[in-house]
C-alpha cells in the first residue's frame, strides 16, 4: 500500500502544524507492508525542500509547475484531479484541515482544533474562510480524522457532528533538538513566552500582567516573547509599547532552534495564557528544559500539562500575574514544578504517535 503525506506545513517558517507534521513524517519509514511518499508544491524549485524536510526519509514528490496558493484558489471551480499533480497513492493523509477535491481513494485527514468556530475572532481571514469553505467536504470525504488531542476530538465530535469512531488521537510531543547558543541570549533574568504573536495566545493580558508585576511586586525580569508576527497582532504591540514596564519586553520574532532552546533553558518561567489550543506544544518544551510553567487552564492545555503547571484564569490579568509571582517567589514551589515538567514530558513521545499513525494506515490494509 502506498501512502501519500502532505507535507506542505513542513515547508517555511514551522509553527505548530508544520511541526506536528514534520515530526511525525521523519519517523515513518517504509516496509513491506506500506510505501511512503511525501507531495510538496515546490514551485520552480523556490523551496529548499532538502533543508524543510531534513530527516525525512522518504521519496519526496515534488510540484514545481504551479504554487500551492494558486491550486487551493482554484481547486473549486477547474477540473484538476489530486492525481495529476502528484503520483496516485492508496492512502493520501492531508495534516492542515482540508482535502483538495477530486482526489482518488482513502483520505485521512487532520483537524487540530474547533478555534475557527469557538474563537473565529482570532483567525487569520483567509485561512477563516479557507476551512469554512471546506470543513463539510473534507469531513465527508475523509475516511479517518486525526486529531492530537481527547479535548480537540470532544470539540469534533461536538461541533462537526463527526461519530466518535471516526476520530483517532494521535498526540504531539515536546519538538526538542541538541542544538545550542553557545551564549545566553537575554541578559538578566526573564519571563518567556514561545509562540505566534497573535490574539488567540492572549498577550495582552499577558502583558498587562507583566505590567502589574512591575508597578506592584518591582519585579526586575525581563518579558521575552519568542514567535512570528501572525494575525491581527497590531494591538499587542501598541500594548507592549504603552505598559509600565515596556522598556522590558523584548520581541524576538521568530528565533531558530539553538536560541529557541536556549531560552527556554535560562528562563525564570514560562507564561502559556492561551485561550484556547488543540494541544499546546510549547509548554512540554519548556518542562523538558527544566523551566517552571505558567499556563492557562483553558481547552487542551490541562490534559496536555497535568500536575506539571501552575494553571491560571486566562480572562483574569490578575490570575495571571499572581501565577507568575507564585512561581517567581517561591523557589520551592517552582523546583517541584521543575521536577513534575521533566515527569511530565516523558508522557508524551513522538516515536509512539508515529507508530499509532502506521497502525492507523496499517487499518486500511485490513
Amino acid at each position: 500500500m502506498r501512502v501519500a503525506l502532505e507535507l506542505q506545513p513542513c515547508c517555511g517558517p514551522r509553527t505548530g502544524i508544520g511541526n506536528y507534521t514534520y515530526e511525525l513524517a521523519r519517523r515513518l519509514a517504509s516496509g513491506p507492508e506500506i510505501t511512503y511518499q511525501g507531495n510538496v508544491f515546490n514551485y520552480r524549485g523556490r523551496v529548499d525542500t532538502a533543508d524543510a524536510l531534513a530527516g525525512v526519509d522518504m521519496d519526496i514528490r515534488e510540484n514545481r509547475s504551479m504554487q500551492y496558493g494558486v491550486y487551493r484558489r482554484i481547486w473549486r471551480f477547474v477540473p484538476l484531479r489530486y492525481e495529476s499533480l502528484f503520483p496516485p497513492a492508496d492512502v493520501t493523509h492531508f495534516f492542515n484541515y482540508i482535502v483538495p477535491p477530486r482526489i482518488d481513494g482513502t483520505v485521512v485527514t487532520t483537524i487540530h482544533d474547533m478555534t475557527y468556530l469557538r474563537y473565529p475572532e482570532t483567525v487569520n481571514r483567509s485561512n477563516l474562510r479557507r476551512i469554512r469553505e471546506g470543513i463539510a467536504y473534507s469531513v465527508e470525504r475523509s475516511s479517518l480524522i486525526v486529531t492530537s488531542s481527547q479535548f480537540s476530538k470532544g470539540e469534533i465530535v461536538e461541533l462537526l457532528k463527526v461519530p466518535a469512531e471516526r476520530i483517532a488521537v494521535v498526540p504531539a510531543a515536546a519538538s526538542v533538538n541538541d542544538e545550542w547558543m553557545k551564549e545566553t541570549p537575554v541578559t538578566g533574568p526573564y519571563i518567556l513566552y514561545v509562540g505566534a504573536i497573535e490574539p488567540r495566545k492572549n498577550l495582552q493580558r499577558l502583558l498587562k500582567a507583566f505590567e502589574l508585576l512591575k508597578r506592584e511586586a518591582g519585579v526586575p525580569h525581563k518579558l521575552v516573547l519568542a514567535g512570528g508576527r501572525g494575525w491581527k497582532c497590531e494591538d499587542i504591540y501598541r500594548t507592549a509599547e504603552s505598559i509600565y514596564g515596556s522598556q522590558d519586553v523584548l520581541f524576538r520574532g521568530h528565533v531558530p532552534e539553538a536560541e529557541k532552546n536556549a531560552l527556554y533553558a535560562s528562563a525564570a518561567a514560562f507564561v502559556f495564557p492561551s485561550l484556547y489550543e488543540g494541544f499546546g506544544i510549547p509548554p512540554l518544551e519548556a518542562m523538558h528544559w527544566g523551566t517552571p510553567v505558567v499556563c492557562s487552564n483553558a481547552a487542551s492545555l490541562p490534559e496536555v500539562a497535568g500536575n506539571a503547571a501552575c494553571y491560571v484564569d486566562p480572562l483574569s490579568v490578575e490570575s495571571i500575574a499572581e501565577g507568575i509571582w507564585r512561581v517567581l517567589s517561591d523557589e520551592d514551589y517552582a523546583e517541584k514544578l521543575r521536577e513534575q515538567g521533566r515527569k511530565r514530558t516523558r508522557c508524551f513521545s513522538w516515536d509512539r504517535s508515529a507508530e499509532l499513525l502506521h497502525g492507523i494506515y496499517c487499518s486500511f490494509l485490513r
